[in-house]
């Protein structure tokens, strides 16, 4: 029960028993000539001292009189200060402080309102965006940057949208609920949030830019109550932030199908995280001057109960969206490091970290802690990073590779010439190997820019005294001309399929000197059988 109206119609009722009894009593003094009868009976015991008594008696009421109206004023002051305190703790629980804009609890009693009221049978548009770049301007420019950020993007929003509900749910995610038409092209109003979100703000004089992931749905068209409403643009804006261009996504139906396979996916992948069920495949490393196999990297192969193998380029994404990551790296490393001690000395074993674990700072010493529990040496370890971890966090990155070559672990720069910056990170960072992407071994032979590319790359190995490594050898005119080229070393199809960890020390400790070979055995391809194929020769 609420104690305001309590106290007030309290304190009004003695207000009004209180004037009834003055004026009550007043008129029936007045009835009895009462002061005469006072004056008379005061001066006949005048020894009685009574005219000071009462004097004193009508001075002490009246100062009663005016301490009550004081504290009367207190109280109903008293009383407007709770009122706005209260008004203000209520004002907090349903909007956003920073922005002044309806939080996630006012959108939750806006839904349910809406929900049994006339309006859901209008039309309506709802828009879920997410800001791109937040975090990255939060970590480089501080959190003063961030608040300030927020605060223009929610400006922008409520300018486009002055009559509708723009909500602020936390973090760098907004919410809008616009009245619509049938003839609206909400695809259009998508394309102008995500134009006026990406205009650079001033911050200290500084200008920094953010993008928007915006996922929009209709109701009632495509949405059975506001609630579903709500889910469905969310669910579309997931699906707008792997757009590479525009990043507005328009909701359907096949979508939600979408949502429901990736959470299921990533409960299984959850338990199989638990169960330390990802297991390490190996694929070969191979010197192209000797023809022996001199390493193998490291890859994560997930098999589901059933039988089917899910792919990398599905799940390893996911791990990284739900921060599961790392436990799943540091779990491969382990189980690869206590495969490699069945390896000969000189095998390295080469493993790759995220972008998201290079901003780590810890991970060296998680690596630390691995190698020595597994009593792996860090020199037989090689760990390969690709440019757009260094992009994201150069200083995180500088610390990370620092740290591991002090401990003398090798360092592979993943993906050669595939960043936006390649010779800009040789020069800041120190390498022991450059690997050449695939998309350049497949098409150099043919395409007389790709093959002047790869040359230059291997040039640059050779003058900065780095190994070459290229990735994604599958035949063998591309093997000739990388030997040619002077390229140190390559890996692929041609030369090794990913393997099992037994069949991975079978080949290294068999009775045939390693050499150039077609492992088919693990991962045949579609169409071919899964027996092992001869050694092959350059």
């Amino acid at each position: 029960m609420n104690k305001k109206p309590r106290q007030e119609s309290a304190t009004t009722r003695d207000i009004v028993v209180l004037v009834i009894f003055f004026f009550s009593t007043f008129a029936y003094l007045t009835y009895i000539d009462a002061f005469e009868l006072i004056v008379d009976f005061v001066h006949r015991h005048e020894s009685w001292q009574l005219d000071e008594l009462l004097t004193s008696i009508a001075l002490i009421g009246f100062g009663g009189f005016v301490f009550g109206a004081r504290r009367y004023g207190e109280a109903r002051s008293e009383l407007r200060k709770r009122r706005s305190a209260e008004a203000d703790v209520s004002w907090l629980a349903h909007y956003d402080p920073l922005t002044e804009l309806p939080n996630r609890r006012r959108l939750n009693d806006f839904v349910r309102e809406f929900d049994h009221s006339v309006e859901a049978n209008g039309h309506h548009a709802v828009f879920s965006i997410d800001l791109d770049g937040f975090k990255k301007v939060n970590d480089l420019h501080g959190h003063a940057a961030g608040d300030r950020l927020l605060t223009v993007v929610s400006e922008r929003l409520v300018k486009i949208f002055p009559a509708d509900l723009v909500v602020r749910l936390g973090g760098d995610e907004f919410v809008v609920i616009a009245r619509s038409h049938r003839g609206m092209d909400v695809s259009k109003i998508a394309k102008r949030i995500a134009t006026e979100i990406r205009v650079p703000i001033d911050i200290d004089r500084i200008k920094v830019e953010v993008g928007a992931s915006i996922g929009v749905v209709t109701y009632p068209d495509q949405s059975t109550s506001m609630e579903d409403a709500l889910g469905c643009s969310d669910i579309a804006m997931y699906s707008a932030k792997k757009q590479a261009s525009t990043h507005v996504a328009l909701f359907h139906p096949d979508m939600r199908d979408e949502f429901r396979k990736k959470a299921e996916l990533e409960m299984q992948f959850r338990s199989a995280l638990s169960a330390d069920a990802i297991e390490p495949y190996y694929q070969p490393l191979v010197d192209l001057q000797s023809n022996e196999i001199y390493g193998f990297e490291v890859l994560a192969r997930w098999t589901l109960p059933s039988g089917e193998q899910v792919p990398p380029t599905d799940f390893i994404p996911l791990a990284e969206e739900f921060g599961l990551i790392s436990e799943m790296s540091e779990q491969l490393l382990r189980k690869a490091c206590r495969d490699a001690q069945r390896w000969p000395e000189h095998i390295l074993l080469s493993f790759n970290l995220s972008p998201v674990q290079i901003a780590d700072r810890l991970i060296v010493l998680r690596i630390i802690n691995i190698l020595n529990e597994t009593g792996f040496e860090p020199a037989r370890l090689e760990v390969e990073i690709t440019e757009s971890a260094m992009i994201l966090d150069p200083e995180a990155a500088q610390f990370v590779l620092d740290g591991l070559q002090t401990l003398g672990i090798r360092v592979a720069l993943d993906d050669f010439g595939t960043g936006y910056s390649s010779l800009s990170q040789m020069s800041k960072f120190k390498f022991n190997r450059l690997k050449i992407d695939k998309g350049f071994v497949h098409d150099f032979e043919n395409d007389e820019k790709q093959k002047i590319i790869v040359k230059a790359i291997i040039a640059l190995g050779v003058g900065l005294n780095v190994a070459i490594t290229a990735e994604g050898i599958e035949e063998p005119s591309q093997l000739a001309a990388l030997k040619l080229l002077g390229c140190n070393s390559g890996q692929g199809f041609l030369l090794g399929r990913p393997m099992t960890a037994d069949h991975a020390t079978q080949l290294l400790s068999g009775p045939v000197k390693p050499s150039i070979l077609s492992t088919r055995a693990s991962e045949p391809r579609p169409g071919q059988s899964g027996a092992r194929a001869a050694v092959r020769s350059p």
